[in-house]
């Protein structure tokens, strides 16, 4: 016995035949929502107790080939929903598209554009089929729309825009009102899908084409809040002065040793980033003051009020020694009219590994100043002080005039009004003076 199922849709317009009723040959019930016709009896129907049972009548016999009729109208997954009108659900959606509830609530003919809505979206889309068929990912895209009628929490509660001068935001395209930026990463994607418009005339490829092009505009828009997440959470976007701030805060040590883990930047959280940074920076300091520590300690002291008391006699030492050397060329020793010797005072007595150094010093400053065409017309003290102050020879030849010619105004109360060079600092000024007076060149 072999059997074939025939289900008969209608729409709500559908003719009389539709609404006709059946009875069963055998036990006269009402069969009309699903019963078995014979297909070798003609005008032979029985309803699903009496076929399940093998009844037979008059010229009808239960091994007959059979057809199990059904008009849709039991109930597939909900109450109140047939599966006629389940049926012509999803075909309505499939000719007038998602979203069109009007047109589906028309070809479904007993159902109003909001029931069809609600009950589309509570069955395909929140229960077992939608978690099924539906993929599992999660937009980051912004959703502005409303919710219940109400602004949605993205506009009452926006992200903190970037806090950049006016400068800097044109600089960089940077829309702060929007928080957003001119370009953006892709940004002719628009053109994808400027030009695309669906109609019910496509057919399959071109739908699919469609459908591939809003789908890679929507991986473009995915990709564009990533760019702008990263750049919010690592702190790319910043005021140019801010970067140029924290940068100086590190020595070039600091610097050169973040420059070159950079590229691991990329496996670990912002704070986590900026810890392994200030982490090195604290291992260097503290090795530092280690060895710092220890020095003190071979010296023998053993107190930190003993660390400054020798820090600051080392500094009066070597101010000391510097304020002499450079007195010793600045103060020449004369020669006596009398016995014809030089006379040395107690402050210009040096070692004799001074007096090398020095030596060593002037050749050296000679052979660099060789191509000046001012150092031929120095005397050697002048060039003597010129290397001691490390003064080039052309510099100092216009500081000898500007200072010349203040005395000489100074002298006969006449205002001096030449702008001083920049390079005339208060001990340079102080250390040409003091060589003029020796010179005989000025008084005191």
């Amino acid at each position: 016995m072999s059997g074939t199922l025939t289900t008969k849709m209608a729409a709500g317009n559908s003719s009389a035949t539709d609404g006709a009723k059946y009875h069963c040959n055998y036990c006269h019930a009402d069969c009309s929502g699903l019963r078995v016709s014979c297909a070798e009896c003609p005008d032979f129907d029985a309803c699903i107790q009496c076929f399940a049972s093998g009844a037979e009548m008059g010229n009808h016999k239960r091994g007959h080939d059979y057809h199990l009729i059904d008009n849709g109208t039991f109930y597939l997954i909900v109450k109140g929903w047939t599966a006629d009108e389940e049926m012509l659900l999803l075909d309505a959606i499939e000719q007038h598209g998602l979203g069109n509830w009007d047109d589906i609530s028309d070809h479904v003919g007993t159902k109003s554009p909001q029931e069809a809505q609600d009950h589309f979206e509570e069955v395909y889309l929140k229960k077992n089929i939608g978690k099924v068929t539906l993929p599992k990912s999660v937009s980051h895209i912004p959703d502005h729309a409303s919710v219940e009628g109400q602004l949605s929490p993205t506009l009452l509660k926006p992200m903190e825009s970037l806090d950049l001068p006016v400068a800097e935001q044109q600089e960089l395209g940077y829309m702060m009102f929007r928080d957003d930026f001119e370009r953006e990463y892709d940004n002719d994607a628009e053109n994808l899908i400027k030009t695309l418009v669906c109609s019910r005339d496509d057919d399959e490829l071109e739908t699919a084409l469609k459908l591939q092009l809003a789908d890679m505009y929507w991986r473009v828009l995915h990709e564009r809040s990533r760019w702008k997440k990263i750049a919010r959470d690592y702190g790319l976007i910043t005021s140019k002065h801010r970067l140029i701030a924290s940068r100086r805060k590190l020595s070039k040590e600091d610097r050169e040793f973040k420059d070159k883990i950079r590229p691991f930047a990329q496996f670990v959280q912002p704070q986590q980033w900026e810890e392994l940074v200030n982490n090195r920076i604290r291992e260097r300091e503290l090795k530092a003051r280690i060895k710092e520590l220890t020095k003190y300690r071979r010296y023998g002291i053993k107190k930190l009020t003993g660390c400054q008391e020798y820090e600051d006699l080392k500094t009066q030492r070597e101010r000391k020694k510097e304020n002499r050397k450079r007195m010793q060329v600045i103060s020449p020793p004369r020669t006596t009219k009398t016995s014809g010797k030089k006379e040395f005072s107690s402050d210009d007595s040096r070692k004799k590994d001074d007096i090398d150094i020095t030596t060593k010093e002037f050749e050296e400053f000679k052979e660099k100043m060789s191509s000046d065409t001012s150092f031929h017309l120095l005397s050697d003290k002048e060039k003597h002080l010129c290397a001691t102050v490390q003064l080039r020879c052309s510099r100092y030849m216009t500081l000898k005039s500007y200072l010349l010619n203040e005395y000489a105004s100074s002298r006969m109360k006449i205002p001096h009004k030449t702008k001083p060079p920049h390079y005339l600092t208060p001990s340079l000024r102080l250390a040409l003076q003091e060589f003029f007076i020796q010179c005989g060149w000025i008084s005191e």
